[in-house]
């Protein structure tokens, strides 16, 4: 039996409907940028009332995925193209080193104002990680 090692982010999904699809849409977005998840845990479950009735839930949620290898989907974050002559060119992209999100300049972070076309270098100081919440600070170059 080989051991294994895990990393644990912490997310909220949210959903009008039910507490497993509060669950569902938050395992759906870290896939987008992570690899080999293997196991969650519902922390919490909280939801919002408006006008008597259950508005959305949201739910808390541990992921733990495996250290082993790459964690970053293939063709996302590493893809490095290939200029005349042989020279490669890098793709600006960031990964967060905390939960692996990827920031893709060509995408921009549009639901934090950040439109397309905006190069990590150029995001405001106080830009956050959109999935975890951390700083710039906590970003590394990965093509």
């Amino acid at each position: 039996m080989s051991e294994h090692t895990y990393k644990i982010i912490e997310l909220v999904g949210s959903s009008k409907a039910t507490i497993e699809e509060a669950v569902k849409n938050a395992l759906s977005k870290a896939s987008e940028s992570l690899d080999k998840s293997r196991w969650f845990e519902v922390t919490e479950i909280r939801g919002a009332i408006e006008n008597n009735d259950v508005a959305y839930w949201q739910v808390g949620v541990k992921l733990g995925f495996n250290t082993e290898g790459e964690q970053v989907k293939p063709g996302g974050a590493e893809r490095i193209k290939k200029e005349p002559g042989g020279q490669t060119k890098r793709s600006g992209k960031y990964r967060c080193k905390v939960c692996g999100y990827i920031y893709d300049p060509e995408k921009g972070d549009p639901d934090n104002g950040i439109k397309p076309g905006t190069f990590f270098k150029d995001l405001p100081d106080d830009w956050k990680c959109p999935e975890c919440g951390v700083n710039k600070d906590q970003f590394e170059e990965v093509g």
